[in-house]
């Protein structure tokens, strides 16, 4: 728990979801104090979301949210509103995402949207939305510079990294975005996933690291055998190291490093094959 100024506390509440490993939890923050707040995400639609965030409210002393953030539309972050209906929040979520969240928190229909600049006043404090796409076309990130906090949504997870890809995903966009964040003043990071990020700009240099060294990585496969599927190359690079539930979403991750790469002019691509332009 932490207080601002003795105006808002910002509260990390994980919500019981069936997520990908090796998470259990997805990440739901309430910003306020005990007159106003606002809910950051909200996981699945599973009774646990209510309760939990319920819990949270009454220990904190915090007012019901009526507004309510959604990072992006994911299934372990968006349709647990449906089950805080009786709150009557305003659900905000950019634009690029309407659809996806229209079906998701249906038959809520109270939606607002959120873009690059905006303010949300909560309590007094001022927070600036960050529209960060990569890991999706419209993923929101929440900055309170008052207490240099920044909510990350999926763009940053604590343990490991987020996966990128197909169809919303775009990891030239992605790699952008974390650029972005590393030039915000910050103390610590909400992520999507794990426990607070206390240490936020090693924790953006390891995930551009990653990425980076992925692309490398393709590359030299590509080089070494001429050329090869997205399902080889992710076979390649993990062996048989990554848990196979998320063997799909490594693939897709592989997919957007190819999509950047093609961008770029440096990869081409036959049918399901991918080769390096000489």
């Amino acid at each position: 728990m932490r207080s601002v100024n003795n105006k808002i506390k910002i509260i990390r509440v994980p919500v019981p979801t069936p997520t990908l490993w090796p998470n259990t939890t997805t990440n739901s923050y309430l910003i306020g104090n005990e007159q106003e707040s606002l809910l950051v995400d909200a996981g699945y639609d599973r009774p646990e979301t209510k309760e939990e965030l319920e819990k949270a409210i009454k220990e904190n002393k915090l007012a019901k949210p009526d507004k309510i953030v959604l990072t992006h539309s994911h299934p372990d972050h968006a349709p647990g509103v449906r089950r805080l209906a009786d709150w009557s929040p305003l659900v905000y979520c950019h634009k690029n995402e309407k659809e996806e969240i229209k079906k998701a928190i249906s038959p809520m229909d109270h939606l607002a949207f959120l873009e690059e600049g905006d303010i949300l006043a909560v309590a007094g404090v001022k927070i600036t939305i960050i529209h960060g796409p990569g890991h999706t076309s419209g993923q929101l990130n929440l900055y309170i510079p008052s207490a240099e906090i920044l909510i990350a949504g999926d763009n940053i997870v604590a343990e490991g990294t987020t996966w990128i890809g197909a169809p919303d995903g775009d990891m030239r966009d992605y790699l952008d975005t974390l650029h972005r964040l590393k030039q915000l003043k910050l103390k610590k990071i909400g992520p999507g996933h794990g426990e607070w990020v206390l240490s936020p700009y090693e924790q953006i240099d390891f995930v551009i690291n990653r990425r980076l060294q992925r692309e490398k990585q393709i590359k030299s496969f590509l080089e070494e055998k001429g050329s090869l599927t997205s399902t080889q190359l992710t076979e390649m690079i993990y062996e048989n190291t990554i848990h196979p539930s998320v063997f799909d979403v490594a693939r897709r991750t592989t997919e957007a490093h190819l999509a950047k790469l093609m961008k770029e002019g440096l990869v081409s691509q036959k049918d399901s094959v991918y080769s390096l332009n000489s």
